[in-house]
């Protein structure tokens, strides 16, 4: 397929996955029909999907987190029916879905439940050509649970087991992955493809890692409790629907149920390090947000 110009969808395209997947498309020389509210297609008008999705070659979906969902996994189940829908109307004949580890533990796990729900409606539909990919505990999470707000203070802290190592993957190895499951010329891809960074990490381990990226080696973990953390979500202004969704999510962390179903090995091992993640993205937003504040 890459020795021709085709088309296609992505979901998500402004987003860490997304972009990586769009860009490197592009510079493929293929027509990118990018879907986010940014670019003004909303996964909430099923009419602007279908006609998105209508004469495309393929498609990379995904299901974003809404952190102010009054009722986050129905709002799931919403999205994944109407992409569900686009693709059958469009009768795609390839599409890369970003899915997740822990989807493997249970359908109704935390964040990965909107995953786990796009793989059931796809499951229900003729589509000849298509991968889930599975990544594992996302290194952007990091800036997600505010490291670079609470680094400055000496002290990372979350409700996430300190001893516990776990697959941490950058989101930018998923998308040159999905890009390349998406224009392959002879599609081999299984079904399921689980994906695990270039190796696990506990918190502490990562704190260490992240630290020494920006000048802070004695930057110090904390496991918190979940009503603290509960707090300071809402403070920031999330749904306690989502919150609940993060938190049960760190519950199977804490708990020790390894995400990942299958054994570290070539196919599923990514390039990226966390050390090579926090010198290239961590140190430089930690630099900037903390040189133009007072």
């Amino acid at each position: 397929m890459h020795e021709h110009s085709f088309t296609y969808v992505v979901v998500g395209a402004t987003g860490a996955v997304g972009k990586v997947v769009a860009d490197l498309l592009s510079r493929q020389g293929h027509q990118v029909r990018p879907v986010s509210r940014r670019t003004g297609i909303s996964l909430d008008d099923p009419a602007a999907m279908v006609e998105a999705f209508h004469g495309a070659d393929g498609a990379f979906l995904m299901i974003p987190f809404d952190q102010h969902a009054h009722d986050l996994h129905r709002r799931e189940e919403a999205m994944a029916a109407t992409l569900a829908h686009a693709v059958e109307k469009a009768a795609l004949r390839r599409v890369v879905l970003l899915s997740g580890t822990s989807v493997r533990i249970g359908t109704n796990i935390g964040s990965g439940t909107g995953a786990a729900i796009a793989e059931r409606h796809l499951d229900g539909l003729d589509i000849p050509e298509r991968v889930y990919l599975r990544g594992g505990f996302f290194m952007e999470n990091h800036l997600n649970l505010s490291f670079v707000d609470q680094a400055a203070t000496g002290l990372y802290a979350t409700p996430f087991r300190p001893d516990f190592a776990t697959p941490m993957i950058a989101a930018a190895d998923i998308g040159r992955v999905a890009a390349g499951a998406l224009t392959e010329s002879t599609f081999t891809q299984p079904r399921v493809r689980e994906l695990l960074g270039a190796q696990d990490y506990t918190m502490v381990e990562a704190t260490r890692i992240l630290g020494t990226a920006i000048g802070r080696p004695d930057l110090r973990y904390l496991q918190i409790p979940f009503e603290m953390a509960q707090r300071d979500m809402l403070a920031a202004g999330m749904s306690a629907s989502f919150i609940d969704a993060v938190l049960e999510t760190a519950r199977t962390f804490n708990d020790g149920i390894p995400w990942a179903g299958e054994a570290r090995s070539e196919s599923n091992t990514t390039p990226t390090t966390l050390t090579e993640f926090a010198n290239q993205i961590v140190r430089p937003l930690y630099e900037r947000v903390h040189t133009t504040r007072p």
